[in-house]
């Protein structure tokens, strides 16, 4: 073989939620959200946990045909270069009471024979995180920043003589532009007033030019927007903006289905569905992955799936759940 039954193991982890290795165990996926550890300041991408069930030994035909494929090779062959794995696998596990595979995870034996599995923490299998890594997040103290450039703008406020001067200038720039704007304005009304009273002009008729003069007190309106505009900082209320929390919302538009077994013959699965529905079962297959599953059944709630795979699991062990 090209590569090693377990790297194909590895790859099958990241499409699939469930890995069953025939005569050694299963691997089940659960799918984790993105994490903010708020003490640490750590941000953790998406992840996929993944939990070791040796009851989970049926052969599903998923693992075989997908090394078939990749390796060019028939079933019969593949099934025969993964039985030579598995057997490997146990006796180390048998005689040295711990097993390492490549990418996967760490297998012991306690003391009361049962099998623990530890995940290789270097490997995520969420594709949602392909590629990305836990990063700090520093936080931000907005309200202290505020602070301080609020105390500097009042310092700079409060001092009078220079704030005078400063207005000084500003109204020396701003008379001139608001006294042009205003006679633009003006002549711009001017105008128009003759060219409404030519568009009526009746030369049989003694109509007269009204002249209109509105000129106001430009200089007075600039003095009473300028002594308007020297409010008294005593009476400002300055609003500190508080640090807020973010939240971290997922939303879940998965399907998640309850899988009775997978097959490569069209008529292996039909009789499976036709046995779950006579059981009432709302079954049907899902084509994918080169095989056909048969589903008990499917749901869009995630805890509503695992309750109700429990309860099957008490009648098929083998039972286990499919999301996409």
């Amino acid at each position: 073989m090209n590569q090693p039954v377990e790297h194909y193991i590895s790859e099958l982890l990241f499409l699939h939620d469930c890995v069953i290795v025939p005569g050694f165990g299963g691997f089940v996926g659960n799918k984790i959200s993105a994490q903010l550890n708020k003490t640490t300041g750590v941000l953790t991408p998406p992840s996929k946990q993944i939990l070791f069930n040796r009851k989970l030994i049926t052969n599903d035909g998923l693992l075989i045909l997908h090394i078939a494929n990749k390796e060019s090779i028939t079933q019969e062959e593949a099934k025969k270069h993964l039985a030579k794995f598995v057997n490997e696998s146990n006796l180390k596990l048998d005689r040295s009471k711990i097993l390492r595979i490549a990418t996967i995870g760490l297998f012991t034996i306690g003391k009361d024979g049962n099998i623990m599995f530890l995940q290789d923490s270097a490997t995520n299998y969420s594709l949602n995180a392909f590629g990305l890594k836990s990063t700090f997040k520093k936080p931000l103290k907005r309200t202290s920043s505020t602070s301080k450039e609020l105390n500097t703008t009042i310092d700079k406020i409060k001092n009078t003589k220079q704030n005078y001067k400063l207005l000084l200038r500003a109204a020396a720039v701003l008379i001139p532009l608001i006294t042009l704007s205003y006679l633009s304005i003006f002549q711009n009304e001017k105008i128009n007033d003759v060219y409404a009273q030519m568009a009526t002009f009746n030369p049989l008729s003694k109509n007269e030019i009204i002249k209109h003069d509105t000129k106001p007190d430009v200089k007075e309106k600039v003095n009473r927007v300028y002594e308007n505009s020297l409010t008294n900082i005593d009476d400002i209320d300055y609003v500190i903006v508080e640090e807020t929390e973010e939240v971290f919302e997922t939303l879940d538009y998965k399907q998640h289905y309850i899988i009775a077994g997978a097959f490569s013959e069209e008529k292996n699965a039909i009789r499976m569905v036709n046995k779950l529905k006579a059981w009432n079962y709302n079954a049907k297959i899902l084509e994918g992955g080169g095989l056909m599953r048969v589903c008990y059944d499917s749901f869009l709630n995630r805890e509503s799936a695992i309750l109700a795979l429990n309860n099957i699991r008490k009648e098929n062990p083998q039972a286990w759940l499919l999301t996409e």
